[in-house]
């Protein structure tokens, strides 16, 4: 995986690679007339507008999973603050086992959302489903026999441990790798073929060039930035859960 600061450098780089590719062929291409002028002046417009769509669905796809997984934090802060709660309705020793449980499921949520993938963070998922395992044990067993005791406690931690995989499936969803790799190539043609015109004409614009170039490899790795909730310079808040566990007192 590319480390996080040479994203940027590497799409500007990227840019003005294509950017000086199209000149130079512009400039070994021969004279140009009317109608090759119409021909690259329509497919330039064409090249544009598909970045720009590429762009545009790209972006509005990764925001909207940005907000979906912002309100899957708050919602499992909240499925754990109703499971403790609930805890309470509990016999002893059971309601004590089972809040502690909840408290230290609830730490290591918190270790995993902070650790943004690290040996760490994949050590504490892999221990998550024997959690899930402790928790129900623990419920069946202080609602043993008892129907409408069942129905307070046992929905919320089922929601608990449902939102976990709602959550990891959130978190692996990404923008399609063919329609990056198709982005990526259409923004390199289309800074190629408005360069490629500046070559047979023999003239530079390096201003015009780096601010479309800059324009455009800013948009790209913002969108990146933003469809990746625990890495870059956009992430996703963990407050509720920092919030939740704060309210969990022994």
């Amino acid at each position: 995986m590319i480390p996080e600061f040479l994203e940027p450098i590497l799409l500007l780089a990227g840019a003005y690679l294509a950017s000086e590719i199209g000149y130079r062929l512009g400039q070994h291409c021969g004279p140009r007339d009317e109608t090759f002028d119409k021909q690259l002046g329509m497919i330039s417009s064409a090249t544009f507008a598909l970045v720009a769509f590429l762009i545009g669905f790209g972006f509005a796809g990764a925001g909207t999973r940005y907000v979906d997984r912002l309100d899957l934090v708050v919602k499992e802060a909240n499925a754990l603050g109703t499971a403790y709660l609930r805890a309470d309705a509990l016999p002893q020793p059971m309601r004590g086992e089972l809040k502690e449980a909840l408290r230290q499921y609830t730490a290591n949520r918190l270790e995993i959302l902070d650790n943004k993938g690290s040996p760490v963070a994949l050590a504490l998922l892999a221990k998550v489903g024997s959690q899930h395992e402790r928790l129900w044990d623990i419920a069946l067993r202080g609602t043993a026999s008892n129907a409408p005791l069942m129905l307070v406690v046992l929905p919320s931690l089922n929601e608990v441990i449902d939102l976990h995989t709602t959550h990891l499936s959130a978190a692996r969803r990404r923008i399609p790798t063919a329609i990056m790799v198709t982005l990526l190539i259409s923004t390199a043609l289309a800074l190629g073929i408005a360069s490629f015109g500046n070559g047979q004409a023999g003239r530079r614009y390096p201003i015009l060039n780096f601010v479309y170039g800059f324009a455009l490899a800013a948009a790209i790795w913002m969108t990146l930035d933003l469809d990746h909730p625990r890495r870059g310079t956009i992430q996703i808040s963990i407050q509720p859960l920092v919030e939740t566990l704060a309210s969990m007192k022994p």
